[in-house]
């Protein structure tokens, strides 16, 4: 796998994105600049994280012509459950037996009816599509409390969205950081097995997170694979979850500033970056024992953003410590924030082939 080093560090992004998408580059196994038609009735339907599924029995047309009289099997790949809410899809919306019309990039391989979409005409002709989905509102200035301290950082917030780039990985990477990049294997990637992606490069990823503050205590939920960081900010070191994915952390308060420090991490496949996100842009990055995180939030004066700055260290896979920064957007009061639902058959289509096995139906 060819791939061009980019070192330089992230811009800022000030837009706030809906979390309708797929964990993976659709791009890589799909055409998206081409398009199928599958008409046909439903035969599955499971709405579940990273990947909702379809599975139709129907004939397929290019530009309204139809390509083959014979009725075959398709499968579909669709947004995660998060986004397909956001449409209005329910796990009742398309039921088995139904006519339904899904509008799919095809897939790169060709003769593997195993396409992507979320754009949908139900059995009633109504349209489901990422254009006609509920968008996460921002919160008015008139909004905010007069909650004092830390305890105004209290709220939902919207993570920026930013996507792998086409030139490559900004972190500085050494021989051995560069050797995993490129020896990158989507089969072995965590993301097939619903392992979370792991700090800080969980907040590029385009979801939704909450935070609250009890007194001397802070604790940070993210949407995607419901990621729970528990953190006393009285610098004591704390295991914020019970596999001690995310590190032991130190967490305290300077000024108007909640800092947080992490270490002791296991090992893991894409602890660095993952191949769809900023960091790891193309390919998972692991890290090592030796990652550390500082993550420092700190609120704007008006209190409707969320400034997010980081610094990455990982001596086994890096040069150097890489510094990252992020704005996040304070979201009005009843934005819903939808569950993300990981299921690991839903996880392995990450890096499905022709050669794996059929997707299930029914439970």
């Amino acid at each position: 796998m060819n791939k061009v080093l980019v070192t330089t560090t992230i811009g800022c992004f000030t837009f706030f994105a809906i979390p309708t998408f797929a964990h993976h580059s659709v791009t890589t196994h799909f055409d998206s600049s081409r398009s199928i038609e599958i008409r046909g009735v439903v035969v599955d339907f499971k709405l579940r994280s990273p990947h909702a599924s379809l599975i139709v029995d129907g004939q397929s047309y290019v530009d309204g012509v139809l390509q083959d009289a014979t009725v075959q099997r398709w499968e579909v790949e669709s947004s995660a459950a998060t986004g397909l809410r956001a449409m209005g899809i329910t796990p009742e919306t398309f039921k088995a037996g139904a006519a339904i019309t899904v509008i799919a990039a095809p897939n790169r391989q060709s003769g593997f009816r195993f396409v992507n979409s979320s754009n949908f005409i139900d059995n009633n002709g109504k349209r489901y599509s990422r254009a006609s989905a509920e968008r996460p509102q921002p919160a008015s200035a008139d909004s905010i409390t007069s909650v004092q301290g830390i305890g105004s950082m209290a709220g939902r917030w919207s993570a920026p969205g930013g996507f792998a780039r086409a030139e490559g990985t900004p972190l500085p990477l050494n021989a051995a950081g560069l050797a995993a990049w490129n020896d990158y294997d989507p089969k072995q990637s965590p993301a097939n097995t619903c392992e979370p992606m792991n700090f800080p490069d969980l907040f590029n990823a385009p979801y939704l997170f909450d935070i609250e503050v009890y007194g001397n205590e802070i604790v940070i939920h993210n949407q995607p694979w419901a990621v729970d960081r528990r953190i006393p900010l009285t610098n004591e070191a704390f295991m914020t979850s019970p596999d001690g994915l995310f590190g032991v952390i130190r967490g305290r308060v300077e000024g108007a500033t909640v800092i947080l420090e992490s270490e002791n991490f296991p090992p893991s496949r894409w602890g660095l970056g993952s191949a769809t996100q900023i960091l790891g842009s193309g390919a998972d990055i692991p890290s090592s024992t030796q990652k550390k995180v500082s993550e420092r939030f700190t609120l704007s004066a008006d209190g409707l953003e969320l400034i997010y700055d980081y610094t990455l260290t990982d001596p086994t896979y890096l040069t150097q410590p890489y510094q990252g920064h992020l704005q996040f957007i304070r979201l009005a009061a009843d934005t819903p924030m939808y569950a993300y639902d990981c299921v690991e058959e839903s996880a392995a289509m990450f890096s499905r082939t022709p050669n794996d096995a059929l997707l299930r139906v029914g439970d």
